[in-house]
């Protein structure tokens, strides 16, 4: 068999020859009906097909993978020794020097003008034909290379010309208008181009349509049984759901099925795109029975972004480690200067989680380092930011830097327009008036009426942006609104939770190695988002703290009969689904019928597990906390019950809208049943019709889903009538239907189409009966998610040496044998225990020196964390703990500088500083570590001193780290109130005669003169003269130092006996302290 040439796959085999030209006929020939629909509608089209043949001559055929745009270079003459090899040879051989083959040479033939013309048209037809839809070459080149054009107006999308482009553009970049490089920038670019003269189709004409309203969504449109993406949405969901892409007459396409459709939503959301789903409302039957023509109809029924997508949860059980922690917040934000000539602002936000129904708000001022916004941006965590009106350049940056820390990509969009408060209250005012008139609470307008300036302003926007998504219902409910600020729960602010690696470790940004990984054994997806909350917000007031804790000793020391118990709860919780989620998709509409299925019954379990009492006392437990979340799960058994009593389960968990309701549910219903069984009957009296006519006995059959076919052997098909439609057959067989059969199946059709519209909206109406239960159903939800974080709470518990913390009044933190809850499991040596002793009333101060290395962070944020910890109402890992409240945890760690905001690290250490002991209180647990080495030595020891004599005088419990020895006078100072302590460890000198510590890791009394900083370097490997170096130059000083140190005590002491009145008693005192008497 001959080899094919190249060009010869490219050529697509036609009668009318190996280069025919297929011209598409008009109208729609998508996707857009089953199979064996478009099947006959193309062969009914085929007539309007037409073929044109093109005149490609072989031997030319190399010469249209030229491009025309290179320069042509004059090839060189051939060598004599190669004489054998044609004119025509030489021309195309290889030439290292030659940038592109010659279109004309002097040894070949010469063309006519009308010659030239003739091979131009067919290089272009060859090109636009073959080279750009299959060559991947062109594919790459297209992705890497070309731009969008972004269109904005009706004309462009009708194919107006475009502006000339002083960059030369290719044939196939006129036919096709490629996206952008940058996927994200692309889809914001604007509306596609049509193609300069090209033929839209119906399909593609509606979703340019569509395209120029929602010109930044990316569009999914479904077209029959798949959803297709067009154009730049294409190129993007080939990138991020890993599908091919191809071009598909005038653009790319792309296409999904229709069932997994969720599926693929949820991975181009979480990508940080805006995504529509456009539904094809009109079915073939509808459609036919209409007598319309032209393209199936189609509506934009849902956008869906990051924030706002709250997705199917059939299949969303979560796993033991409960994976994924993201909040889901969607944060709006509103901003306005307090000062002119200043960077204060007030801020408002309203933080929605869709998911939940949750909602924070809060207004605050703040100031250049924007300390207080990145605290509340650290706790919520939000997947979304809708910024409202301007915000200062401070704030951007702030936005900028936090949204690659709090979360895997926070996505930004901006409402440009921000209303005026007197506009926002019309428009909230407005919002809540239409939920009293329709017999909503009339508090609800009260509650939100009594929000801050800002906070109203922000809602209004939040309302008018959540509507677009079909999620404002959302605000309905005030009883689910919460202040961000509050005296009840303990203040971590932002640099504490980065510092405490509270929510994410400091090394990759992950979850393990979290306090909240330490304490997280959750069961549920509600019960691990409760938790969360009571990690990053611990309790500050005694009877909640005591209850909490009390419940956590309960359930570790069960006896038998609380251990049955402890169980039944268990397995109440065991593989429930994400029922918070549910029933918000159940108050938005969007709950499915086998998820209805999966939450009422999830609810049902929850209600029969515990009998139902009129005292939560009777339920058993010595914890009120216990009992009053147990007692409220039996009271949801009626109305569960009673919904589970109004629908066929199974047929709902198998999606059938058709059998999910009974006919007594609405009359329309049973009308249609009833219609559909008529014609059935009508098609069974028709084929008694047949039989008599045929003079023979045959049945319907079903072939390949097409129903009620005749089926005849060939031998027979003669006997039908001419009018009779052949649908399909074999060798030995033929299927027909009749003229009445046909006229039959189309009103059964369009009685089934009836039927479901029926059954959709009787499904609505049943979802809205369960919404007005929400907040019933919410509130066992939230009681459920209670008793799995305690039951979480308990398990960390049992882990060998943990206590329960002792709580007394006051301020005071009392730790023996402390440990660091994260560093201990994650490492495999043993942790060195410590010991703190810190009270308000009495020493409550330690200034902390020692060697690099040595231990002095580990220390400190060990403290820290068993505080924390206790408040949340866990145990501890220490041997004993008593605590007294903190409302408080501030911590300055670390250096780092804004050079985005033009601050050095020293600046952002003392502005951090101020914020501290601007909002610390003598019941705030405070955590300077080396504060003043951003400057010089002298100027940073001063301000060191200043800041923590401050602190002694004023109150609270401060831990301070230093490398300066100066400040441990301060404990000579202030004997009652501060105290100097150091990491302990071993100097010893090494077999080479290098000076070597062995680190200790345990608290010592007293200071530790030197920091060993060269210790550091030789583990750090720095080379041994640089080593040497430092050691002499580190003795000189030391040297010097103490040279000077002699010299000032000599001249005290001559002062003192020359004129004993000039020396202070203090001044004697510290001379006498440093004589060495021996």
């Amino acid at each position: 068999m001959k080899q094919a040439s190249l060009s010869s796959f490219f050529v697509p085999q036609s009668s009318g020859g190996p280069s025919s030209k297929r011209t598409d006929p008009p109208g729609e020939v998508e996707d857009d009906e089953p199979v064996s629909k478009k099947l006959r509608f193309e062969e009914h089209s085929s007539q309007d097909v037409t073929h044109t043949s093109v005149d490609v001559p072989s031997e030319d055929t190399s010469k249209f993978f030229s491009t025309p745009s290179r320069p042509a270079k004059s090839t060189p003459a051939p060598t004599p020794a190669r004489t054998s090899i044609s004119t025509r040879t030489e021309r195309f051989r290889y030439d290292p020097t030659s940038s592109a083959p010659t279109e004309t040479s002097s040894d070949g033939p010469s063309l006519s003008q009308e010659q030239q013309r003739a091979k131009d048209a067919r290089r272009e037809q060859f090109q636009a034909r073959f080279m750009d839809p299959n060559s991947i070459a062109d594919i790459k080149r297209r992705r890497e290379n070309s731009v969008v054009t972004p269109v904005n107006d009706a004309s462009a999308v009708a194919g107006d010309d475009e502006e000339p482009s002083t960059e030369p553009q290719s044939d196939l970049a006129k036919r096709f208008s490629a996206p952008s490089s940058t996927p994200t920038a692309a889809l914001a670019s604007g509306v596609p181009k049509a193609p300069p003269g090209a033929k839209l189709t119906p399909l593609e004409r509606q979703f340019l349509a569509l395209k120029t309203t929602h010109p930044t969504t990316l569009l999914a449109i479904q077209v029959g049984y798949k959803y297709r993406f067009f154009h730049t949405d294409a190129l993007l969901a080939s990138q991020h759901l890993h599908i091919a892409s191809f071009p598909d007459h005038n653009f790319i396409t792309a296409s999904i099925p229709v069932h997994r459709i969720n599926i693929h939503v949820k991975k181009l959301v979480e990508a940080g795109l805006r995504v529509g789903v456009v539904e094809q409302v009109e079915t073939a039957a509808l459609k036919a029975a209409s007598g319309k023509s032209g393209v199936f109809e189609r509506k934009l029924t849902g956008i869906h972004t990051k924030g706002t997508y709250v997705g199917d949860i059939s299949n969303d059980v979560p796993s033991p480690s409960g994976a994924g922690a993201g909040t889901g917040y969607i944060m709006g934000l509103v901003e306005d200067v307090v000062r002119e000539g200043t960077d204060d602002v007030k801020i408002g936000i309203i933080a929605v989680q869709p998911s939940t129904g949750d909602i924070i708000y809060d207004e605050f001022e703040d100031g250049v380092l924007r300390s207080e916004f990145e605290t509340r941006l650290l706790h919520l965590s939000p997947c979304e930011v809708i910024i409202v009106g301007q915000v200062s350049r401070v704030t951007e940056r702030v936005l900028s830097h936090l949204s690659t820390g709090i979360g895997e990509g926070v996505r930004m969009e901006r409402v440009e327009k921000k209303q005026e408060f007197d506009d926002a209250f019309t428009a909230v005012s407005k919002f809540y008036a239409d939920k009293v008139q329709k017999g909503g609470d009339n508090t609800l307008l009260d509650e939100v009426l009594k929000f801050p300036k800002g906070v109203v302003v922000c809602l209004s926007a939040m309302i008018t942006y959540l509507t677009e998504f079909g999620i404002e219902h959302v605000f309905d409910l005030t009883k689910y609104f919460s202040p961000f600020s509050s005296r009840s729960k303990m203040l971590l602010t932002g640099n504490t939770l980065t510092s405490l690696e509270i929510f994410r470790n400091a090394t990759d940004g992950g979850e393990r190695g979290s306090l909240f990984w330490v304490l997280d054994r959750t069961r549920t997806k509600f019960g691990r988002r409760m938790l969360r909350k009571w990690v990053g917000r611990p309790l500050v007031r005694h009877e909640e703290l005591e209850g909490r804790i009390e419940a956590v000793e309960e359930i570790l020391n069960a006896d038998s009969d609380t251990k049955r118990k402890v169980e039944a709860l268990e397995k109440v919780l065991d593989r429930l689904p994400d029922l918070e989620k549910g029933l918000c998709r159940i108050h938005y509409g969007k709950c499915t019928r086998p998820e209805l299925v999966l939450i009422l019954n999830a609810l049902y379990k929850i209600s029969i597990a515990f009998e139902s009492v009129a005292d939560p006392a009777s339920i058993g437990f010595k914890s009120a906390l216990l009992n009053n979340s147990i007692a409220a799960l039996p009271t949801i058994a009626e109305d569960v019950g009673k919904f589970l009593g109004m629908f066929n389960q199974a047929e709902a968990a198998k999606d059938n809208k058709y059998d999910m309701f009974g006919d007594d549910v609405a009359e329309e219903i049973g009308e249609h049943k009833m219609g559909i069984a008529m014609v059935e009957s009508e098609l069974g009296e028709h084929l008694k019709e047949i039989q008599t006519m045929l003079r023979r006995k045959v049945e319907y059959v079903t072939v390949a889903g097409v129903e009620y076919l005749i089926e005849l052997r060939n031998s027979e098909a003669n006997k039908v009538p001419k009018n009779w439609v052949k649908i399909s057959g074999t060798k030995a067989m033929s299927r027909f239907h009749s003229p009445r059969i046909l006229a039959l199946l189309k009103e059964r059709e369009q009685r089934k189409e009836s039927l479901a519209i029926e059954c959709d909206k009787a499904y609505a109406d049943f979802l809205g009966k369960i919404a007005e239960k929400f907040e019933v159903f919410r509130d066992v939800v939230t009681k459920l998610a209670v008793v799995d974080c305690l039951l979480s709470l308990s398990i960390v518990a049992s882990q060998p040496g943990y206590c329960r913390p002792t709580f007394v009044e006051g301020t005071k933190i009392e730790i023996n044998g402390g440990r660091h809850p994260m560093v201990e499991q994650i490492l495999a040596d043993p942790f060195v225990p410590n010991d703190v002793e810190l009270d308000k009333d009495g020493l409550r101060t330690v200034v902390l020196t020692g060697p690099n290395m040595g231990g002095k962070s580990s220390y400190i944020r060990m403290v820290a964390l068993v505080s924390i910890m206790g408040q949340i109402g866990s145990y501890v890992p220490a041997e004993s703990a008593t605590l007294g409240i903190l409302d408080a945890v501030f911590t300055r760690m670390g250096a780092f500088d804004n050079i985005m905001s033009g601050e050095s690290t020293f600046m952002v250490e003392l502005s951090e500083t101020s914020d501290i002991m601007r909002q610390s209180t003598p019941r705030s647990l405070v955590i300077l570590d080396e504060l003043g080495r951003g400057t010089s030595s002298m100027d940073g020891m001063a301000i060191a001193w200043a800041v923590l004599e401050w602190f002694l005088e004023r109150g609270g419990l401060v831990l301070f780290v230093t490398h300066y020895p100066i400040l441990a006078e301060l404990a000579q100072k202030y004997p009652q109130l501060c105290k100097n302590a150091h990491m302990g460890f071993m100097e010893h000198t090494s077999s080479d005669g290098s000076p070597e510590i062995t680190f200790l890791y345990k608290l010592t009394e007293g200071v530790a003169n030197r920091s060993y900083g060269l210790n550091v370097a030789r583990l750090a490997n720095l080379p041994g003269r640089v080593l040497e170096v430092a050691e002499v130059k580190a003795r000189e000083v030391e040297e010097e130092l103490r040279g000077r140190r002699e010299r000032g005590w000599a001249e005290m002491a001559r002062r003192a006996i020359g004129d004993p009145g000039s020396v202070s008693i203090e001044d004697l005192e510290a001379l006498a302290g440093n004589i060495d008497w021996a």
